[in-house]
């Protein structure tokens, strides 16, 4: 099992950006199990 994670950023310029979303899948190699997101 492992999980796949993905981070949306705002970019920008370095020291002023931040994470607007973030999303965090639970894969046990044949489907999703379990799942996170949040905005």
């Amino acid at each position: 099992m492992y999980a796949v994670v993905d981070i949306e950023t705002t970019g920008g310029k370095y020291n002023e950006e931040g994470i607007t979303e973030i999303a965090i899948h639970k894969f046990d190699g044949h489907q999703i199990v379990d799942s996170f997101i949040s905005l």
